[in-house]
């Protein structure tokens, strides 16, 4: 590692607190910010502090001589002060993964249920313009009402984003001027349905933009049922033997 010495960013603000120093950084990698508080730590400290000024230098630097090695033997007469400067470091130079993290605190049910709730309708403002005010509240009350935690059941997994975002892009190529029923199937895939008397057309809104559908129609007491999948961009001409308008229009 070179000598040359390394530039340190400017302290936005330093106090003293019950005889501690506090430095407010500015935004840096964490290695960085391990160099900066070390090297302004250092000018504050007394000439025969050596154990605890070779910690810092080894804390800012690659040599082999780690920063917990140096805990380890001096641990003893560190303060407590001294142990949570060492810490602190310590976490800066090795941050933890975001990965580390989630694992660490999984999410309760009302918190999964808040989440799925909040992504798909700010999903659902990206597209605004394409819906009214009405039908925008509408579906927001919807989405609420599908995450209720009270009637939840632990083994359904909540909305997926990307079967709401083949929801949305649906919605938006079809325009239909009829709202459908909203339902949640049991891995996540928002279900849309329109029913005209007896007859329903079910569509399961799966991730990549596909889709999968289901009518039902009846003359008297019979009935005939089809069922197709296909990509959001060709629904329609799925459903074109069948009178999309019947569905969608008022």
């Amino acid at each position: 590692m070179s000598d040359k010495p390394h530039p340190v960013p400017a302290l936005a603000k330093a106090l003293t607190s019950g005889g501690s120093l506090v430095f407010k950084l500015p935004e840096v990698p964490p290695y960085e910010k391990a160099r900066t508080i070390g090297e302004h730590i250092l000018l504050k400290l007394p000439a025969s502090s050596a154990p605890y000024r070779s910690l810092l230098k080894s804390a800012m630097t690659d040599d082999s001589l780690t920063i917990s090695a140096w805990s380890a033997s001096y641990s003893p007469m560190f303060s407590e002060e001294t142990k949570f400067i060492e810490r602190r470091i310590s976490e800066l130079r090795n941050p933890a993964s975001p990965a580390s993290l989630f694992a660490l605190a999984e999410k309760s049910l009302e918190e999964r249920l808040f989440d799925a709730t909040a992504s798909v309708k700010i999903l659902t403002a990206q597209i605004a313009m394409h819906l009214d005010r009405e039908w925008r509240n509408k579906l927001f009350a919807q989405l609420d009402s599908l995450h209720d935690l009270e009637e939840w059941d632990p083994d359904d997994e909540p909305l997926q984003t990307g079967s709401f975002a083949t929801f949305l892009k649906a919605i938006v190529q079809i325009k239909p001027q009829r709202r459908p029923g909203l339902g949640l199937s049991h891995n996540g895939y928002l279900v849309a349905s329109w029913m005209v008397g007896k007859d329903r057309l079910t569509i399961e809104f799966l991730k990549n933009d596909r889709v999968r559908w289901v009518m039902a129609r009846y003359t008297g007491d019979d009935v005939e049922r089809f069922a197709g999948q296909t990509s959001v961009s060709r629904l329609i001409d799925g459903l074109a033997p069948y009178g999309p308008g019947y569905w969608f229009s008022k």
